[in-house]
């Protein structure tokens, strides 16, 4: 598509209920009443941002216990547990997506948010590895309903162009999670044990399914006679993995997410072994990564009051791939890089990556306004496997060194970048 300048839509949200059919808003916009003045933060996205910060919690807060787990358990491999997570919000998102776009947004969220609390409160009580990989399954396929019901959320309220700030504004609101998280987990496995990360947890999705039960309204009308069949919605999902600009777009963020899973399932063994660092100190150091979510939001925000989602994509999406290059040619160079020099690298490479995500968001699920929950599913799976992929080999080729972890961040990007050549064509041959 052609550039074109990005106009600001700004009109007011009225009271979105069962009752009619939900206008599209601006970000800025509240779900309360009548017209108001423009928020930056609404409270319907801040809410949204909430329950879907509950997957960087889940993943970054237990990162410092890795080796109080492996101990506990007399048994390596805990990065398999990250793993079994990614493959429960994988299978879960596929469910909840055509479930969401016939029965309404919010009864899936029930659901959802429940189990999620079960699943961490198993963790917690967990006697094995393998009892702990299969409750983070439970607790993941829970977890990914605030996932892929938050983005067709989004989708319901927003026009397509608008989308892509309010995800900017989402990911800024989600990116606290990162900042807290790893460093919440360090307190409290120094002051308690890993046990007690998950009845964090366990606590955090009953108090978010008490808030999402009072404060959010329902953004899609349940149509009469609307049924869900499996039938109906394999047909769906066959449709729409037909469509490249879903698939390739949703590729493109794979990939990046892929990388930056390959930093945060590598980095324990990297910076307390290599470097040393005790798991409060480890903590702080990859909560850093929340200011570079923070950061690219921010100005993904401000470019979108000029550029189109199109034209950031195309001038970015090879950002990523220069500084992972740089990474692997630093640590081929010197094993053991500076830390200082290390982190920064980490925050650049987190802030080029972030970059992409909230626009090829809005671009794959352009089109896709009529089943926005499936198109969002298939976005979240494929979100969730290839990262699997990438915890799966730094599991595998993982060795503790920065080294093999640049090279495996910097595969991740080139595939990235290789998906959106692939997403410019708008018809499979």
């Amino acid at each position: 598509m052609p550039p074109s300048q990005f106009l600001l839509w700004e009109r007011s949200i009225g009271s979105i209920g069962w009752h009619h059919e939900p206008a599209k808003v601006s970000p800025d916009s509240d779900h309360m009443g009548a017209p108001q003045t423009a928020s930056a933060f609404p409270s319907w996205l801040i809410l949204i941002g909430a329950m879907t910060a509950l997957g960087p919690f889940s993943i970054d807060m237990y990162l410092p216990g890795f080796p109080q787990i492996e101990a506990e358990f007399n048994e390596s491999g805990v990065e398999r547990t990250m793993a079994a997570y990614l493959a429960g919000i994988a299978i879960g998102q596929l469910f909840y997506g055509p479930v969401s776009d016939r029965l309404g947004r919010k009864p899936p969220l029930y659901a959802g948010l429940l189990l999620y609390a079960l699943g961490a409160l198993g963790c917690a009580l967990a006697r094995s590895m393998w009892m702990l990989m299969a409750m983070r399954v439970v607790q993941a396929i829970g977890g990914c309903a605030a996932l892929v019901i938050g983005r067709a959320i989004v989708r319901d309220r927003c026009e397509p162009h608008e989308a892509a700030r309010a995800f900017s504004t989402l990911m800024l609101v989600v990116s606290v999670g990162p900042i807290v998280a790893p460093s919440l987990g360090g307190w409290v496995i120094t002051i308690l044990n890993w046990r007690a990360v998950f009845i964090f947890q366990f606590v955090a999705g009953l108090a978010l399914l008490l808030a999402m039960h009072a404060l959010l309204t329902e953004s899609l009308v349940r149509k009469s006679g609307s049924m869900l069949r499996f039938a109906s919605a394999a047909l769906d999902y066959w449709r729409l993995l037909q469509d490249r600009s879903l698939v390739g777009y949703s590729l493109v963020s794979a990939f990046g997410m892929s990388a930056l899973f390959c930093y945060v399932t590598g980095a324990p063994k990297v910076m307390m072994g290599l470097y040393g660092l005790t798991p409060q100190q480890f903590g702080w150091v990859i909560g850093l990564n929340g200011l570079a979510f923070m950061s690219a939001s921010r100005i993904n925000v401000l470019l979108l009051r000029r550029r189109t989602p199109e034209v950031l994509v195309r001038k970015s999406v090879w950002m990523p791939l220069g500084m992972g290059i740089l990474m692997t040619l630093i640590a081929a160079v010197q094993a053991r890089p500076p830390l200082p020099l290390l982190i920064v690298l980490q925050l650049l490479f987190f802030v080029s990556v972030a970059r992409i995500g909230p626009n090829v968001s809005a671009l794959a699920l352009a089109s896709h306004g009529r089943n926005a929950g499936a198109a969002s599913a298939v976005m979240g799976a494929l979100q969730s496997l290839v990262p699997m992929a990438a915890g799966i080999a730094v599991a595998a080729y993982g060795n503790g060194t920065v080294l093999t972890l640049g090279i495996l961040m910097t595969i991740a990007v080139l595939l990235s970048a290789l998906s959106y050549l692939w997403a410019r064509v708008q018809r499979f041959p």
